[in-house]
């Protein structure tokens, strides 16, 4: 049965409100100590801000319209994070109170993919609430260009393979680690400047972005435990209860996030 445009748009805004009932409830029964709220709420979040982007073609249209992209995406995402969890878990970062063995795969499928795809849409909902959008500019080929995409990728493989060198129980990496992130977010920061035009709001949106979803993804844990942070080497400073390591992750999460929309999905010439 084919619906109309007035019914789809009816639905659709049923939907919106239910999920975002859903997230918002699921982010209490969090602060109120529930230890599995984490996996209703990603869900609840990207189904709710993916239908409020769907005009923009972001990644619930990518998941109705183009299948076999969106699960590219989806296994980058999932698969890269696997290897950054297993880095953090092997140098005693953070651990899972409640889950043990056939668990793991609700956390690599659900918890870690979807809250990318929920940092996405998030980043997605305030350009779009700013008046800006990810559009790209090409710039002539220079010397400093080149220099700039040559350097960002090799930190970026560089990050991977100190990742996996990590999570195999290398510690030395943990600090060779914590470096080339910041190298890459800056470097990562700067090619984005180069490429999106109005860089300056963008990556205002996506620092915004970052912030706003450390509020939304962490506050709540700090009650439920889900996971828990342990001590660092560095930047163990808490704002809002949160160490600072897990405040520069979540725009280094963004950064990374985009990098992979953009490089296999949005617009595959610029990487």
């Amino acid at each position: 049965m084919t619906l109309s445009k007035e019914k789809k748009f009816l639905y659709g805004r049923i939907t919106i409100l239910l999920a975002s009932v859903g997230w918002i409830a699921f982010a209490f029964a969090g602060l109120k100590g529930f230890p599995f709220w984490y996996g209703g709420f990603v869900l609840c979040f990207w189904v709710a801000f993916g239908l409020i982007n769907y005009q923009q073609k972001t990644s619930l249209w990518l998941f109705a319209h183009r299948r076999v992209p969106f699960l590219l995406f989806f296994g980058a995402l999932a698969g890269s994070l696997l290897i950054l969890d297993q880095f953090g878990l092997q140098n005693n970062l953070w651990f899972y109170p409640f889950y043990r063995g056939w668990w793991f795969f609700w956390v690599y499928l659900v918890l870690y993919p979807f809250a990318g795809l929920a940092l996405l849409e998030l980043f997605y909902f305030l350009a779009g609430f700013f008046g800006e959008k990810l559009v790209f500019r090409q710039l002539q080929s220079s010397r400093g260009h080149t220099f700039l995409d040559v350097v960002e990728s090799i930190l970026l493989l560089t990050l991977i393979a100190l990742f996996v060198w990590g999570g195999a129980g290398n510690a030395s990496a943990l600090v060779p680690v914590f470096v080339v992130a910041l190298l890459w977010m800056v470097f990562a920061t700067t090619k984005l400047v180069c490429h999106i035009a109005h860089p300056t709001h963008i990556v205002l949106v996506a620092v915004l972005s970052g912030c706003i979803a450390v509020l939304l993804h962490e506050l709540p844990n700090t009650a439920a435990f889900e996971w828990v942070y342990l001590e660092a080497p560095m930047l163990m400073i808490s704002v809002f209860g949160l160490p600072l390591f897990v405040w520069f992750g979540w725009y280094w999460f963004t950064l990374f996030t985009l990098r992979l929309w953009i490089f296999l999905v949005l617009h595959p010439k610029v990487k």
